[in-house]
């Protein structure tokens, strides 16, 4: 069991471990005397990894730490199911017309999945081919075991029981009629947002849900449930004069960070009707302790300024509520 500091003065660090006892219960000897700081637990259990909830010390210095659970691994079982599919596809602008899509997906088995060997993915899904500047999100799996080639979304990394997201994104040539959302696994939840005016959706199954608000953009959302494999979803561009938001002009440089950051809030927001808006601070923290594993991989300057963005998400996910005026 390994303890690590999210938020603080020694933040991407881990700073004590120790071996479970027989009846999976462990101590920290560590003394955790920041009160602002943030902690979580990992362990690997059959050569997974594990992330615990975030916690902050109490003032008298003694915590229990929030229960980690562990499953055993599994090549086979059910399969993993598409809960939710939800494509953002905004307005085109110079460098071509950018999409964000959002799977969730699920394992109702009692293993975790991982992989049968090296070539086998534990997911496959298909995303239109004519995808290019393809980005992994920050995502509930490790980003360095999901692919993207030609036309097919893969995940190698293992996935436990319970739902995991996988955010993805790229841009499509602004010159394009249409693009077809290719449909081939049943999908419990489908959604298709469209910012375009001019952008039309050719989906006998799916109706017309409303007006979503995303950022300062209006958009209109289309959406089903109990999508069959093989079901017709097109949008088609229209052509002619468009007039551009100057707050386009602003979110669109920054889509490759902020742009996934509200679209995950949107489909938190959509699920949680009655509860805040907001993050889910397990799920952050978790991100954050992955992306510092991976930090070796990717340029410093890229590493700063997601672990800023997601340090400043938990903190405000974690902000006690304001008081009553």
């Amino acid at each position: 069991m390994v303890l690590h500091a999210v938020v603080g003065p020694m933040a991407g660090a881990a700073i004590d471990s120790q071996r479970t006892d027989r009846a999976g219960r462990y101590a920290f000897g560590q003394a955790l005397v920041d009160t602002s700081a943030l902690y979580l637990t990992s362990v690997e259990h059959q050569d997974v990894a594990y992330f615990g909830e975030p916690f902050a010390p109490p003032p008298s210095g003694v915590e229990m730490v929030p229960p980690l659970v562990v499953y055993d691994t599994s090549a086979t079982g059910p399969p993993i199911v598409v809960a939710e599919r939800h494509v953002l596809v905004r307005r085109p602008e110079s460098d071509g017309r950018r999409v964000v899509e959002l799977f969730v997906l699920v394992n109702r088995g009692e293993r975790t999945r991982v992989a049968a060997d090296s070539f086998s993915p534990v997911w496959r899904g298909a995303v239109t081919p004519l995808a290019r500047e393809f980005e992994i999100g920050m995502s509930d799996l490790g980003t360095d075991a999901i692919e993207y080639r030609a036309d097919t979304l893969t995940v190698f990394a293992p996935i436990p029981p319970g739902e995991r997201q996988i955010l993805v994104g790229y841009l499509l040539p602004s010159n394009l009629d249409s693009m077809a959302v290719i449909v081939d696994q049943p999908v419990e939840r489908l959604s298709v947002l469209l910012e375009d005016s001019l952008a039309s959706l050719d989906a006998p199954a799916l109706a017309l849900r409303g007006v979503e608000e995303l950022d300062g953009s209006t958009l209109r959302r289309y959406g089903a449930e109990s999508i069959e494999r093989g079901a017709q979803v097109t949008v088609r561009f229209g052509t002619g004069r468009r007039a551009r938001s100057p707050v386009v002009w602003i979110v669109i440089p920054l889509a490759a960070v902020v742009l996934f950051g509200v679209f995950a809030v949107w489909w938190r927001r959509t699920r949680m009707s009655a509860a805040p808006v907001g993050d889910d601070p397990a799920a952050l923290a978790a991100d954050i302790a992955a992306l510092d594993a991976a930090r070796t991989t990717m340029d410093e300057e890229t590493y700063r300024a997601r672990r800023a963005e997601l340090k400043a998400r938990l903190s405000a996910a974690l902000a006690p509520p304001s008081a009553p005026h």
